[in-house]
């Protein structure tokens, strides 16, 4: 048997959305020269199990079973949210449960996403963790002059941040900085932050957003839960974030809220969620000494390298053949 990653209208170029690159063609590299990617369902075989990722569909799941082709629905994010558009559960929601509902099995991310699919649909699922994205780099750490900052994400999470609050936190502290975000959507924020001239927002762009991470001396990943709907949220988000941060050298403050993330907190900087925290933790890692911090980065990098490289992460993928 053979997995194959069913991605609709693929065309073997990057992919800029994130999911078909930490479930699909990242794992590829570890995998077989049997396994690959498919663009439409016809191209499956009997003597494959294809994986159906975000914009599949419930024709996808009918065509494979009529056709005695094996199927697995890998669902990343929670779409069983209460506080939902009109439209969502129609073009969204029902579709997600006919396919969840049909496929021979489910994978997701982490223990947390498994348990609000068992919740929701009443099936158990595989977890396949993510696999780190980032090439490996050496930590060097310079403090002085300037913190060059680093945020990225999606402009859900970055929204949920007072990023006034917390600049007006590190002016207090006497902190010389600048922060760069990388979000989708930057002109809806534009007003907002207009007035702040040591945030710079950009437009995602994969190649710029390494470079950011290059350049940063830090990398802040703050976790911010408003309500019970955003905690259950913001709970399924897998770590890929955190992953590529530490494995491109870089210290790493953050705060509780993602169980996924609680693996490392031996190698980042963990606080709480507030901002006085947030600035204070910032203070005190670039008093900290070097050898410390780099020490801290580098065994997380040998933990992701055993827990999260696309080798392990693939024979993950592989082992689908015992269980489906």
């Amino acid at each position: 048997m053979s997995i194959k990653f069913f991605i609709p209208s693929y065309t073997n170029e990057h992919l800029k959305r994130a999911s078909y690159r930490f479930r699909a063609t990242i794992p590829l590299k570890g995998m077989r020269d049997i396994d690959g990617v498919i663009s439409d369902v016809n191209e499956a075989t009997k003597d494959d199990i294809v994986v159906l990722a975000k914009k599949s569909s419930p024709s996808n799941v009918r065509y494979l079973k009529s056709k005695g082709i094996k199927c697995v629905y890998d669902i990343c994010d929670n779409k069983w949210r209460k506080q939902i558009a009109p439209n969502w559960v129609e073009k969204v929601i029902q579709p997600h449960n006919e396919i969840t509902n049909n496929v021979n099995a489910i994978v997701t991310t982490c223990e947390s996403m498994r348990s609000l699919i068992l919740e929701n649909s009443n099936r158990d699922s595989i977890i396949i963790n993510d696999p780190v994205e980032a090439v490996k780099v050496e930590p060097n750490l310079n403090f002085d002059g300037k913190i060059k900052i680093f945020n990225y994400g999606n402009s859900k999470h970055f929204n949920r941040v007072d990023w006034q609050t917390f600049c007006s936190k590190l002016d207090e502290l006497g902190i010389d900085y600048e922060i760069n975000c990388m979000l989708d959507r930057v002109k809806k924020f534009e007003d907002r932050y207009l007035h702040l001239d040591k945030l710079h927002m950009h437009d995602y762009n994969f190649n710029k957003q390494y470079t950011f991470m290059k350049e940063c001396d830090i990398v802040f990943l703050p976790i911010i839960i408003r309500s019970p709907d955003e905690a259950i949220d913001i709970r399924s988000k897998s770590p890929n974030r955190i992953i590529d941060a530490i494995q491109s050298g870089k210290p790493v403050i953050t705060n509780a809220g993602i169980e996924s993330y609680n693996p490392f907190m031996p190698f980042a900087f963990f606080t709480t969620q507030n901002y006085e925290n947030y600035a204070r933790t910032l203070l005190n890692l670039i008093n900290m000494k070097k050898e410390f911090i780099h020490n801290k980065i580098v065994e997380g990098q040998k933990y992701i390298e055993q827990n999260h490289s696309p080798e392990v992460i693939g024979k993950q993928w592989i082992e689908l053949e015992n269980k489906v």
